[in-house]
Protein backbone atom coordinates (compact mmCIF):
# COMPACT_ATOMS: atom_id res chain seq x y z
CA UNK A 1 0.00 0.00 0.00
CA UNK A 2 2.92 2.48 1.08
CA UNK A 3 4.88 1.80 -2.31
CA UNK A 4 1.24 1.96 -3.90
CA UNK A 5 1.19 5.61 -2.37
CA UNK A 6 4.85 5.98 -3.17
CA UNK A 7 4.29 5.76 -6.98
CA UNK A 8 1.21 7.66 -7.05
CA UNK A 9 3.19 10.51 -5.05
CA UNK A 10 5.84 10.50 -7.23
CA UNK A 11 3.47 10.16 -10.95
CA UNK A 12 1.62 13.77 -8.94
CA UNK A 13 4.77 15.50 -8.53
CA UNK A 14 5.82 14.65 -11.71
CA UNK A 15 2.47 15.97 -13.50
CA UNK A 16 2.56 19.15 -11.45
CA UNK A 17 6.17 19.66 -12.13
CA UNK A 18 5.05 21.15 -15.82
CA UNK A 19 2.23 23.33 -14.33
CA UNK A 20 4.25 24.74 -11.12
CA UNK A 21 7.17 25.42 -13.60
CA UNK A 22 4.73 27.38 -16.02
CA UNK A 23 2.97 29.41 -12.67
CA UNK A 24 7.09 30.44 -11.56
CA UNK A 25 7.45 31.91 -15.25
CA UNK A 26 4.93 33.78 -14.85
CA UNK A 27 5.80 35.26 -11.47
CA UNK A 28 8.96 35.57 -13.05
CA UNK A 29 9.79 39.01 -13.92
CA UNK A 30 9.44 39.81 -17.95
CA UNK A 31 12.88 40.08 -19.11
CA UNK A 32 13.67 39.90 -23.18
CA UNK A 33 15.78 36.91 -24.28
CA UNK A 34 19.36 37.82 -24.81
CA UNK A 35 20.04 37.69 -28.33
CA UNK A 36 21.81 35.50 -30.54
CA UNK A 37 25.18 36.81 -31.50
CA UNK A 38 24.28 37.21 -35.19
CA UNK A 39 22.03 38.87 -34.49
CA UNK A 40 23.08 41.83 -31.80
CA UNK A 41 24.59 44.51 -34.40
CA UNK A 42 20.81 44.30 -35.83
CA UNK A 43 19.39 44.63 -32.84
CA UNK A 44 21.83 47.86 -32.17
CA UNK A 45 21.13 48.84 -35.77
CA UNK A 46 17.62 49.60 -35.40
CA UNK A 47 18.26 51.48 -32.00
CA UNK A 48 20.63 53.67 -34.30
CA UNK A 49 18.45 54.09 -36.87
CA UNK A 50 15.52 54.90 -34.70
CA UNK A 51 17.82 57.59 -33.23
CA UNK A 52 18.72 58.84 -36.43
CA UNK A 53 14.61 59.37 -37.64
CA UNK A 54 13.73 60.71 -34.11
CA UNK A 55 16.73 63.51 -34.30
CA UNK A 56 15.66 64.53 -37.62
CA UNK A 57 12.51 65.72 -36.12
CA UNK A 58 14.14 68.59 -34.32
CA UNK A 59 15.89 70.00 -37.10
CA UNK A 60 13.19 69.90 -39.47
CA UNK A 61 10.80 71.14 -36.78
CA UNK A 62 12.37 74.16 -35.80
CA UNK A 63 12.11 75.39 -39.69
CA UNK A 64 8.38 74.60 -39.09
CA UNK A 65 8.39 76.18 -35.67
CA UNK A 66 9.76 79.04 -36.55
CA UNK A 67 6.78 80.10 -39.25
CA UNK A 68 4.00 78.70 -37.76
CA UNK A 69 4.50 78.17 -34.16
CA UNK A 70 5.25 74.73 -32.04
CA UNK A 71 1.28 74.02 -31.45
CA UNK A 72 0.32 74.59 -35.03
CA UNK A 73 3.27 72.82 -36.46
CA UNK A 74 2.25 69.67 -34.19
CA UNK A 75 -1.13 69.99 -35.55
CA UNK A 76 -0.89 69.72 -39.23
CA UNK A 77 2.21 67.17 -38.70
CA UNK A 78 -0.36 65.04 -36.82
CA UNK A 79 -3.40 65.85 -39.35
CA UNK A 80 -1.15 65.05 -42.12
CA UNK A 81 -0.23 61.46 -40.72
CA UNK A 82 -3.90 60.60 -39.82
CA UNK A 83 -4.56 61.21 -43.50
CA UNK A 84 -1.45 58.74 -44.40
CA UNK A 85 -2.23 55.85 -41.87
CA UNK A 86 -5.57 55.77 -43.38
CA UNK A 87 -5.16 54.75 -46.33
CA UNK A 88 -2.41 51.96 -44.98
CA UNK A 89 -4.88 50.42 -42.30
CA UNK A 90 -8.16 51.14 -44.71
CA UNK A 91 -11.24 48.86 -43.03
CA UNK A 92 -8.87 47.50 -41.01
CA UNK A 93 -9.61 50.35 -38.20
CA UNK A 94 -13.47 49.20 -37.89
CA UNK A 95 -12.47 45.59 -37.71
CA UNK A 96 -11.73 43.48 -34.39
CA UNK A 97 -7.87 44.37 -34.56
CA UNK A 98 -8.58 48.34 -35.09
CA UNK A 99 -11.35 48.71 -32.24
CA UNK A 100 -8.99 46.45 -29.70
CA UNK A 101 -5.78 49.31 -30.58
CA UNK A 102 -8.54 52.37 -30.42
CA UNK A 103 -8.47 53.02 -26.46
CA UNK A 104 -4.91 51.56 -25.32
CA UNK A 105 -3.87 54.13 -28.47
CA UNK A 106 -5.44 56.99 -27.46
CA UNK A 107 -3.97 56.46 -23.94
CA UNK A 108 -0.57 56.42 -25.69
CA UNK A 109 -1.39 58.97 -27.44
CA UNK A 110 -1.86 61.43 -24.71
CA UNK A 111 1.29 59.94 -22.65
CA UNK A 112 3.50 60.58 -26.10
CA UNK A 113 2.49 62.93 -28.21
CA UNK A 114 0.43 65.33 -26.24
CA UNK A 115 1.64 65.50 -22.97
CA UNK A 116 5.42 64.72 -23.77
CA UNK A 117 5.49 66.46 -27.17
CA UNK A 118 3.21 69.78 -25.54
CA UNK A 119 5.08 70.33 -22.41
CA UNK A 120 8.89 69.68 -23.82
CA UNK A 121 7.73 72.49 -26.86
CA UNK A 122 6.64 74.91 -23.99
CA UNK A 123 9.39 74.08 -21.24
CA UNK A 124 11.67 75.65 -24.48
CA UNK A 125 10.48 78.96 -23.61
CA UNK A 126 11.32 78.96 -20.13
CA UNK A 127 13.98 77.26 -20.22
CA UNK A 128 18.05 77.04 -22.44
CA UNK A 129 17.48 73.90 -24.94
CA UNK A 130 20.41 72.60 -23.34
CA UNK A 131 18.69 72.09 -20.07
CA UNK A 132 15.74 70.19 -22.06
CA UNK A 133 17.79 67.82 -23.95
CA UNK A 134 19.59 66.50 -20.52
CA UNK A 135 16.23 66.11 -18.61
CA UNK A 136 14.27 64.38 -21.59
CA UNK A 137 17.87 62.36 -21.71
CA UNK A 138 16.82 61.22 -17.78
CA UNK A 139 14.32 58.88 -19.61
CA UNK A 140 16.27 55.30 -19.16
CA UNK A 141 16.47 55.81 -15.50
CA UNK A 142 12.83 57.00 -15.27
CA UNK A 143 12.02 54.15 -17.29
CA UNK A 144 14.28 51.44 -15.72
CA UNK A 145 12.60 52.48 -12.37
CA UNK A 146 8.76 52.34 -13.46
CA UNK A 147 9.82 48.92 -15.14
CA UNK A 148 11.29 47.75 -12.03
CA UNK A 149 8.37 48.45 -9.99
CA UNK A 150 6.23 46.90 -12.31
CA UNK A 151 8.22 43.68 -12.37
CA UNK A 152 9.22 43.72 -16.20
CA UNK A 153 12.61 44.44 -15.42
CA UNK A 154 15.10 43.38 -12.79
CA UNK A 155 17.65 46.53 -11.44
CA UNK A 156 20.62 46.05 -13.57
CA UNK A 157 23.81 47.35 -12.03
CA UNK A 158 25.35 47.23 -14.93
CA UNK A 159 22.83 49.14 -17.03
CA UNK A 160 22.81 51.84 -14.27
CA UNK A 161 26.54 52.39 -15.09
CA UNK A 162 26.37 52.21 -18.70
CA UNK A 163 23.28 54.69 -18.39
CA UNK A 164 25.39 56.47 -16.28
CA UNK A 165 28.46 56.86 -18.54
CA UNK A 166 26.25 57.57 -21.74
CA UNK A 167 24.52 60.58 -19.42
CA UNK A 168 27.63 62.09 -18.81
CA UNK A 169 28.31 62.18 -22.45
CA UNK A 170 25.16 64.05 -23.05
CA UNK A 171 25.70 66.76 -20.30
CA UNK A 172 29.25 67.03 -22.22
CA UNK A 173 28.25 67.40 -25.42
CA UNK A 174 25.33 69.63 -24.91
CA UNK A 175 26.76 71.45 -21.65
CA UNK A 176 24.80 73.16 -18.88
CA UNK A 177 24.08 76.94 -19.38
CA UNK A 178 21.20 79.06 -19.73
CA UNK A 179 20.02 78.23 -15.93
CA UNK A 180 18.51 81.00 -14.24
CA UNK A 181 15.70 81.75 -11.17
CA UNK A 182 12.86 81.75 -12.76
CA UNK A 183 13.50 78.25 -14.20
CA UNK A 184 11.51 76.27 -11.97
CA UNK A 185 9.01 76.19 -14.31
CA UNK A 186 10.62 75.07 -17.44
CA UNK A 187 12.28 72.35 -15.35
CA UNK A 188 8.92 70.88 -13.86
CA UNK A 189 7.40 71.03 -17.62
CA UNK A 190 10.24 69.09 -18.65
CA UNK A 191 10.47 66.26 -16.00
CA UNK A 192 6.12 65.76 -16.17
CA UNK A 193 7.44 65.23 -20.05
CA UNK A 194 9.70 62.32 -19.65
CA UNK A 195 7.61 60.90 -17.21
CA UNK A 196 4.90 60.73 -19.40
CA UNK A 197 7.27 59.35 -22.19
CA UNK A 198 8.40 56.68 -19.97
CA UNK A 199 5.01 55.95 -18.61
CA UNK A 200 3.92 55.43 -22.27
CA UNK A 201 6.92 52.96 -22.73
CA UNK A 202 6.43 50.73 -19.33
CA UNK A 203 2.37 50.54 -20.19
CA UNK A 204 2.90 49.77 -23.83
CA UNK A 205 5.32 46.77 -23.11
CA UNK A 206 3.24 45.71 -20.02
CA UNK A 207 -0.39 45.86 -21.67
CA UNK A 208 -0.26 46.40 -25.45
CA UNK A 209 2.64 45.61 -27.25
CA UNK A 210 0.69 42.49 -28.33
CA UNK A 211 -1.49 44.64 -30.48
CA UNK A 212 -1.21 46.15 -34.60
CA UNK A 213 1.61 48.94 -34.30
CA UNK A 214 -0.25 50.19 -37.53
CA UNK A 215 -3.87 50.70 -35.53
CA UNK A 216 -1.83 51.80 -32.50
CA UNK A 217 0.16 54.63 -33.90
CA UNK A 218 -3.04 55.95 -36.17
CA UNK A 219 -5.32 56.02 -32.83
CA UNK A 220 -2.44 57.81 -30.78
CA UNK A 221 -1.82 59.97 -33.54
CA UNK A 222 -5.55 61.42 -33.83
CA UNK A 223 -5.11 61.88 -30.36
CA UNK A 224 -2.93 64.10 -30.65
CA UNK A 225 -4.28 65.98 -33.62
CA UNK A 226 -7.50 66.28 -31.59
CA UNK A 227 -5.92 67.65 -28.66
CA UNK A 228 -3.85 70.30 -30.55
CA UNK A 229 -6.55 71.06 -32.90
CA UNK A 230 -8.23 74.08 -30.35
CA UNK A 231 -4.59 75.73 -29.93
CA UNK A 232 -3.69 75.30 -33.74
CA UNK A 233 -7.41 77.02 -34.89
CA UNK A 234 -6.25 79.81 -32.35
CA UNK A 235 -2.92 80.57 -34.09
CA UNK A 236 -3.29 82.30 -37.97
CA UNK A 237 -0.45 79.84 -39.03
CA UNK A 238 -1.51 78.09 -42.35
CA UNK A 239 0.63 75.42 -44.16
CA UNK A 240 -0.54 76.46 -47.03
CA UNK A 241 1.66 79.99 -46.69
CA UNK A 242 4.52 78.95 -45.46
CA UNK A 243 7.48 78.57 -47.99
CA UNK A 244 8.61 75.83 -49.52
CA UNK A 245 11.59 74.90 -47.31
CA UNK A 246 9.11 74.73 -44.43
CA UNK A 247 6.41 73.05 -46.51
CA UNK A 248 9.33 70.37 -47.33
CA UNK A 249 10.22 69.66 -42.92
CA UNK A 250 6.65 69.47 -42.37
CA UNK A 251 6.39 66.74 -44.98
CA UNK A 252 9.48 65.26 -43.48
CA UNK A 253 7.88 65.32 -40.26
CA UNK A 254 5.17 63.48 -41.07
CA UNK A 255 7.65 60.57 -42.23
CA UNK A 256 9.37 60.55 -38.55
CA UNK A 257 5.18 60.32 -36.89
CA UNK A 258 5.15 56.95 -38.86
CA UNK A 259 8.80 55.30 -39.63
CA UNK A 260 9.73 57.02 -36.02
CA UNK A 261 6.92 55.96 -33.90
CA UNK A 262 7.04 52.14 -35.07
CA UNK A 263 10.63 51.94 -34.56
CA UNK A 264 10.07 52.80 -30.98
CA UNK A 265 6.59 50.70 -30.84
CA UNK A 266 8.98 47.82 -32.36
CA UNK A 267 12.32 48.61 -30.09
CA UNK A 268 9.95 48.58 -27.07
CA UNK A 269 7.97 45.40 -27.69
CA UNK A 270 11.88 43.51 -28.49
CA UNK A 271 14.49 44.98 -26.08
CA UNK A 272 12.30 46.24 -22.96
CA UNK A 273 11.12 49.67 -21.92
CA UNK A 274 14.58 50.89 -20.58
CA UNK A 275 16.71 49.64 -23.59
CA UNK A 276 14.59 51.23 -26.26
CA UNK A 277 14.72 54.56 -24.02
CA UNK A 278 18.63 54.24 -23.59
CA UNK A 279 18.55 54.89 -27.30
CA UNK A 280 16.89 58.41 -26.98
CA UNK A 281 20.66 59.31 -25.62
CA UNK A 282 21.92 58.86 -28.83
CA UNK A 283 19.60 62.22 -30.36
CA UNK A 284 22.68 64.73 -29.52
CA UNK A 285 24.91 62.42 -31.76
CA UNK A 286 22.30 62.25 -34.17
CA UNK A 287 21.62 65.60 -33.73
CA UNK A 288 24.75 66.96 -34.11
CA UNK A 289 25.74 64.70 -37.19
CA UNK A 290 22.85 65.75 -39.22
CA UNK A 291 23.29 69.19 -38.18
CA UNK A 292 27.02 68.91 -39.64
CA UNK A 293 26.16 67.18 -43.15
CA UNK A 294 22.95 69.22 -43.22
CA UNK A 295 23.73 72.21 -42.26
CA UNK A 296 27.76 72.54 -41.77
CA UNK A 297 27.69 72.41 -38.55
CA UNK A 298 31.19 72.27 -36.49
CA UNK A 299 32.63 69.39 -34.33
CA UNK A 300 34.50 70.45 -31.93
CA UNK A 301 36.91 68.26 -29.34
CA UNK A 302 33.60 68.75 -26.56
CA UNK A 303 31.39 67.03 -29.31
CA UNK A 304 34.03 64.22 -29.57
CA UNK A 305 34.59 63.31 -25.76
CA UNK A 306 30.68 63.59 -25.54
CA UNK A 307 29.91 61.42 -28.32
CA UNK A 308 33.11 58.68 -26.87
CA UNK A 309 31.39 58.77 -23.89
CA UNK A 310 27.74 58.40 -25.02
CA UNK A 311 28.43 55.07 -27.44
CA UNK A 312 30.88 53.31 -24.67
CA UNK A 313 28.20 53.81 -22.10
CA UNK A 314 25.46 52.44 -24.30
CA UNK A 315 27.10 49.54 -25.27
CA UNK A 316 27.97 48.46 -21.36
CA UNK A 317 24.07 48.94 -20.53
CA UNK A 318 23.06 47.27 -23.97
CA UNK A 319 25.39 44.57 -24.54
CA UNK A 320 23.83 40.92 -23.57
CA UNK A 321 25.02 39.88 -19.45
CA UNK A 322 27.21 36.99 -18.99
CA UNK A 323 24.72 33.76 -18.86
CA UNK A 324 25.10 32.16 -15.18
CA UNK A 325 27.47 29.04 -15.43
CA UNK A 326 25.29 25.94 -14.41
CA UNK A 327 26.18 23.85 -11.10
Amino acid sequence: MSEKNGTAQHAEGRSSSPARHTEDKIRQPSRAAPPASGTLWGRYAVGVFFSVIWSSAFIAGKVVVMEMGPFATLFYRFMLTVLVLLLFCGKRLLGPEGRQAMLPGLLLGLLNNVVYLGLSFSALRYLAASWVVIVVSCAPFMTMAMAALRGQESFDKRKLLGLTVAFAGVVIMVGITGLHASAGLGLGMAIAATLAFSAGAVLFRGKYDALSLLSLNFWMTLCGMLCFAPAAFMTPANPLHITWPALAALLWLVVVSLAGMALWLLLIRTQGPSMAASYNMLNPLSGLALSALLLGTAIGVQDVMGAAAIVAGLYVALRPGQAPKPT
